[in-house]
């Protein structure tokens, strides 16, 4: 019984460390693309005056990436004829990745 113990014991050790061992990197470009429709704000904000639109926020699924994300958010910041996205944020909800931010119109 006790070796039934340790086996199973050592196997979920061995299964926790394989685990809590990989890595991910993923990114965003944030550099505008020629002709960008639509101004990208992470932490910085305009320096022009603006009113807020709304909030937006697009979810994916467990292998979407944050480029995806990015896009999808411009693709509706566009839509919503906003001239910028600021306060741009990654996160996840459980295991799905959720990207946001506010669309701002300038006033001047």
């Amino acid at each position: 019984m006790r070796k039934v113990f340790v086996n199973i014991t050592l196997a979920l050790f061995s299964l926790l460390l394989l685990l809590s061992s990989c890595t991910t990197t993923r990114m965003a470009v944030l550099i505008p693309e020629e002709n960008e429709e639509i101004e990208l704000f992470t932490t910085k904000v305009p320096e022009r005056n603006y009113v807020e639109i709304c909030y937006i926020q697009t979810d994916g699924g467990i292998f979407t990436t944050p480029q995806k994300l990015l896009d999808e958010l411009k693709k509706k910041g566009i839509a919503l004829e906003a001239d910028a996205l600021i306060d741009i944020k990654y996160d996840f909800q459980a295991w799905y990745p959720v990207a946001s931010g506010i669309a701002i119109v300038y006033t001047n």
